[in-house]
């Protein structure tokens, strides 16, 4: 699956946050003063984690909403998106806790989303002492693959977020299974037309399918004609007319659409980006192979660094290095 997690993961989550918290958390969602808004805060939980956008691995989104206690109090939920398994992730499900604590004092609920392919990992807390002194933090956690189990559910549920969990599991369920890959992305592509969505919702989860659900070209091509077809035999042309392929949605904002000048532009970039993110991930590749569990900080430096020469070299590195620990010694030398 693409690791580009900050644009469909993120847009769909922020755009579609309700429904994600009434599907995986419903006793919570059950909380929230869903009628009187909500309002984002990902831009500032940026600001607060200090994180490169670029490479990212996984999804965090800051809401404040309003409690139904009856305090008359906005309270903050934070929801992190995790698509691999990390022994990192408890103490950054802490560490991020702690700040958005410290920057808005004001009560939080941090909440994990859990979109790996690992069964049996389900971490749901963080704790650590010395001498007495102990910090912990318990987190609630949704694992879609759990969700998942039962397909005749999802498949019945009309909450849209459905279609985005089934189409991330069964992603990951067929991988080297491509032909039932398609046949999974035709369903899941015509759910939002049988359940009379607006058309920007079918629309946004067609995205998300379509990004999520990766074919080869032969099978591509054939899932565009059944598309088409159907959309045919329902007189809507929502999808047919739009191009699917080319420029990437986070590179296409600002460009309109249509002009050749905007298109060459956007592919340029897109192909920059692709290739530091490429390089990225086939650092980060070598040291897992090689060493197992790669720390959350040392991820963290692969993935702020967009100079391709130095992730180049990083690469060589990492082939060539005995060990993690002088891998890390020389980073810090560069």
């Amino acid at each position: 699956m693409k690791t580009d997690y900050d644009s469909p993961w993120k847009d769909i989550l922020e755009t579609y946050f309700q429904s994600a918290l009434e599907l995986c958390f419903p006793k919570i969602a059950l909380q929230v003063d869903w009628a009187r808004g909500v309002q984002l805060l990902s831009k500032e939980f940026q600001k607060i984690v200090r994180r490169s956008e670029l490479g990212r691995r996984n999804v965090d989104v800051l809401v404040q909403v309003w409690s139904r206690d009856g305090s008359e109090q906005w309270v903050l939920l934070h929801v992190e998106v995790q698509a691999q398994r990390d022994l990192e992730f408890p103490h950054r499900m802490f560490d991020y806790h702690s700040r958005i604590c410290q920057r808005y004092n004001r009560p939080v609920a941090s909440l994990a989303i859990l979109a790996d392919g690992h069964p049996e990992w389900k971490p749901t807390a963080f704790e650590q002492g010395l001498w007495g002194c102990e910090s912990q933090l318990r987190f609630p956690v949704c694992k879609l693959l759990d969700l998942a189990r039962n397909e005749i559910r999802l498949l019945r549920n009309p909450n849209p977020f459905a279609i985005v969990v089934l189409a991330q599991i069964k992603a990951l369920q067929t991988k080297g299974l491509l032909r039932q890959r398609r046949v999974w992305k035709t369903t899941l592509a015509k759910l939002g037309y049988e359940r009379n969505y607006s058309k920007r919702t079918i629309l946004d989860l067609f995205s998300f399918v379509d990004w999520v659900m990766v074919l080869p070209k032969k099978l591509e091509r054939d899932f565009d004609r059944e598309h088409t077809q159907y959309e045919d035999s329902k007189s809507m042309k929502y999808v047919t007319g739009i191009e699917r392929r080319g420029i990437e949605k986070g590179i296409e904002k600002g460009i309109e659409k249509g002009r050749q000048e905007g298109r060459q532009e956007g592919r340029q970039e897109g192909q920059q980006i692709g290739q530091i993110r490429s390089q990225q991930e086939s650092v980060l590749a070598v040291l897992e192979t090689r060493f197992s569990d790669v720390p959350y900080a040392l991820r963290e430096a692969v993935t702020g660094v967009d100079d391709l020469a130095r992730l180049k070299e990083w690469h060589r590195l990492a082939i060539q290095l005995p060990s993690l620990e002088e891998f890390q010694v020389r980073l810090c030398e560069r």
